[in-house]
Order: structure tokens, then C-alpha cells, then sequence
């Protein structure tokens, strides 16, 4: 079993970051396209990509590099130990808070779309996000004087520093954290995706009175249906990812005496339960970029527009190869060509 935990970080980690920080980089190219520096969904889901990166780089690299080259880079400096536990546990509420934020901003755009302008400005998307940085950051602070390096058994290990420390980690943080990751964030979530629902459907009730095409109102009912289905299933996904190892670290903190079997068995769940978690900064990407339309066009725009200009590039080089060959054969024939004017006379002369 403890191969197993082993095996799955090695194969899985990977292939999570690679399409994890792939996706949120093109995240972040096609943003900048679209400016989202001028409209609050698009601001809110490059903040998305980058909080998404940075849990893919501090966290699940880590757990690869240690289950493949026996190295734990919290284990390398007292303050790396501190730096990391603050950042993982940060980024991760962070990117929960965030989604909370693309939620909201649908939510008001739903329900209040002549006050929406009004409501949602840039300054108060940016003023919410550093009100989130800070907040978060308050939660968090205590790593930073809770917990560092420990040499037991000629083992170093980045962990509690005294038993009240590990004390208030093990039976209250862990439920902290359980509110602020998970259970906060998804109860805001599908509070307000409930609300989003309520509005299609008085449409949907609305549009039935007023426009009289049935092929018109069968498309805008598929529309609805499926837009209702987005919305539910992101709101279940992030419960799904999130839940687990919230809950893994509330029941770990009561398990004690527990043989080499059952050790190994905890040791699996809190593998898949943290990839799982990972999942979700890794498919943030697909469920709330490629379902925009507009995001959806511009990134197909962006790969079209890289691919033509690796043709360009590519023919330009063949372009450039085949004149520098043709020179080259025009000048070895001219060479030949006077070389062989220059024996003829000089036979000539001979004769």
C-alpha cells in the first residue's frame, strides 16, 4: 500500500502540473488579449489562473520531488518550512475565495443586471481581492512562529515546534480550515448558483408567453438546461475536491496506536484525496474559461494565430534555404562555366 501511495504520486503528479500550468498559462495569454484588466469576470479568472499556479508549484511539485528523488524542499531551511506551509495553505483558501468572486459577480449580473455596472466596478473587484489577500493571510500568519524544523532520530522534519502548537493544529486549525477551504466557500457557491437557476427559469417562463417559435424557444431551453448543468456540476466538483482531505485531517487528528496496516491504508486516502484537491487547481481552467464563449474564440484564435505563424516561419526558412541554394548553384555554375572558357583557350593557345 505504501507503493501504491508512492506510484500515484509519481505518475499522477505530473501529468496533473503539466496540463495544470499549461492551461493556466494559455489562461493567462488569452486574458491579456481580451484586456481583463477592463472587465471583473475576466480580472477575477486571471487571478484564478495565477492562484491556481502557484498551489500546483508549491504543493504537488513537492510531493513529486520527494516520492521521486527522496527530497523534501521544506525540509532544506527552517524558514523554506515556514514559507511553504504559509503559501500551500494560503493559495489554496485563495483560489476557494476566488471562485466564491466569479460566482458573485455572475450572481449580480443575473439577478441585477440594470444595477450590475453600478455594483461591480474594477476598483472594488481589485479592493476585494487585497481584502481576501490580507484576511487570508491573517489566518494563515501562525506558520510562520508555529511551525519549523525538528531533528528527531537523526531525521530533520518540518512540523509543530512545541505540543501546544501541535495541539491547536491537530483539533482546532484543522476545522478552520475546513470552513474557510470548503465548506464556506461551497455553501456561498451553491447558495447563489441556486439564485442564478431561479432567474433562467422565470426567463424561460417569460420567453414561453412572449415568443410564440418553437423551434426558437426548444434552442434557448437547451441553452438554459445546459448553462443550469455548468453551474450545478462546478459547484459539485469543487465540494468533491475540496471535502476529502478537508475531512482526512479532522478524523487523522483523533486516529492514535494505529498498526502498519492501517497506516498504510490512511497513507492512501490522503493520497487521493490530495490529488483529488489538485484536480481542481488543474481543471479550473477547462470548467470556467473554455465554457465562455467570447474566452472559448479567443483562445482558438490564439492557438490558429501560433500555429499560421509557425508556418510562416517554417516556409520563410524553406524560402530563404532554397535561394541560398540556388546562389550557390549559380555560382559553382558560373565558376565551371569560366573555369572550363580558361582551358579551352589556354589549349587553343597551345595548339
Amino acid at each position: 500500500m505504501t507503493d501504491v501511495s508512492k506510484y500515484f504520486w509519481i505518475v499522477l503528479s505530473p501529468i496533473l502540473f503539466v496540463v495544470g500550468v499549461t492551461g493556466n498559462l494559455l489562461t493567462i495569454g488569452v486574458l491579456k488579449k481580451i484586456k481583463f484588466h477592463k472587465k471583473p469576470p475576466y480580472f477575477f479568472l486571471f487571478v484564478l489562473a495565477l492562484s491556481d499556479i502557484m498551489v500546483l508549484c508549491v504543493g504537488l511539485s513537492r510531493y513529486w520531488i520527494r516520492e521521486t528523488f527522496l527530497v523534501d524542499v521544506r525540509t532544506l531551511s527552517n524558514f523554506g518550512c515556514k514559507v511553504n506551509l504559509f503559501c500551500i495553505y494560503w493559495s489554496m483558501q485563495f483560489s476557494s475565495w476566488i471562485l466564491v468572486c466569479v460566482v458573485l459577480e455572475r450572481c449580480i449580473k443575473t439577478n441585477f443586471p440594470l444595477r450590475y455596472p453600478r455594483l461591480v466596478t474594477m476598483p472594488r473587484c481589485i479592493m476585494l481581492v487585497l481584502f481576501l489577500t490580507v484576511f487570508l493571510s491573517g489566518v494563515d500568519l501562525h506558520y510562520f512562529w508555529t511551525n519549523g524544523l525538528i531533528s528527531e532520530d537523526s531525521e530533520i522534519d518540518c512540523t509543530s515546534l512545541t505540543v501546544g502548537y501541535f495541539n491547536f493544529e491537530e483539533f482546532i486549525f484543522t476545522y478552520v480550515d475546513f470552513c474557510v477551504l470548503s465548506a464556506i466557500p461551497f455553501l456561498l457557491m451553491i447558495g447563489m448558483n441556486m439564485f442564478i437557476i431561479r432567474v433562467i427559469r422565470r426567463s424561460r417562463e417569460f420567453r414561453k408567453s412572449t415568443v410564440r417559435n418553437k423551434s426558437t424557444n426548444k434552442k434557448l431551453k437547451k441553452f438554459d438546461v445546459k448553462l443550469t448543468r455548468m453551474l450545478v456540476y462546478t459547484s459539485l466538483y469543487f465540494l468533491l475536491a475540496t471535502l476529502p482531505i478537508s475531512v482526512y485531517f479532522i478524523v487523522d487528528s483523533y486516529q492514535t496506536d494505529l498498526d502498519e496496516r492501517d497506516s498504510a491504508k490512511m497513507d492512501v486516502v490522503w493520497t487521493v484525496s490530495y490529488l483529488v484537491q489538485f484536480s481542481n487547481y488543474t481543471f479550473n481552467f477547462f470548467l470556467y474559461n473554455l465554457t465562455n464563449k467570447r474566452f472559448r474564440t479567443k483562445f482558438i484564435e490564439m492557438i490558429k494565430c501560433k500555429s499560421a505563424e509557425k508556418k510562416r516561419k517554417s516556409s520563410k526558412n524553406e524560402s530563404v534555404y532554397s535561394v541560398q541554394t540556388a546562389e550557390t548553384s549559380l555560382g559553382t555554375e558560373t565558376s565551371f562555366g569560366t573555369e572550363t572558357s580558361r582551358v579551352s583557350e589556354e589549349m587553343s593557345s597551345g595548339e
